[in-house]
């Protein structure tokens, strides 16, 4: 077998590589394919008991090849598993986000009741926060805000929904105004009357 130079390999696993130590492509064409196939099962047989001399594409490629399971909001050390978690708030601030962006944040601090204290993020215009209030703490981290990894929930427990919000109520902790309501009802009852 001719030596292989690094110029010669392909960058990626996918490429002709069965594992990184053994190019399959080029080894095919200069030992057959009958031997190669032989050599191919030798090495998927005893490849594990080898030990990280040889190992297949899906286990030694990065990240980005194999494809994988992204973490969602809540997979999260402090929320133990769970979607939200209650806390209390033991300090509330503001931040001034990362290089592109100007504003200034409304932010603070919570002891969870696992005991684990974090930094969450106060989402939408105003808001009634002080010491010692009880929120309610999702996952969500704030890319602007270097170490905020956690957003409150509005409309639940001492943090009170925006005022005036008309989109995205449901996030925001608001109910849909009286007026709507009735609009809503008078729609359904006129349809009812139809029907019959």
């Amino acid at each position: 077998l001719k030596p292989l130079w690094p110029k010669q390999r392909p960058s990626r696993p996918e490429e002709g590589y069965f594992c990184r130590s053994i190019p399959v492509a080029t080894m095919a064409r200069q030992i057959g394919a009958v031997p190669m196939l032989l050599l191919v099962a030798v090495v998927a047989f005893f490849g594990p008991m080898m030990g990280p001399a040889v190992k297949m594409p899906g286990i030694n490629a990065p990240r980005s090849y194999r494809g994988g399971k992204t973490t969602d909001n809540h997979n999260r050390r402090e929320l133990t598993g769970g979607p939200q978690r209650g806390g209390i708030v033991t300090r509330v601030y503001t931040m001034s986000p990362k290089k592109p962006n100007s504003a200034i944040r409304k932010v603070t601090r919570c002891k969870l009741t696992n005991n684990f204290e974090i930094t969450a993020y106060i989402p939408g215009e105003g808001h009634n926060l002080q010491e010692f209030s009880s929120v309610l703490v999702r996952g969500g981290r704030r890319k602007d805000l270097p170490g905020v990894r956690y957003t409150l929930c509005r409309g639940t427990r001492d943090l009170q929904g925006v005022k005036g919000r008309k989109k995205k109520r449901s996030k925001f902790g608001v109910a849909k105004p009286e007026e709507e309501k009735r609009k809503a009802f008078k729609e359904a009852n006129n349809r009812i009357i139809r029907t019959r």
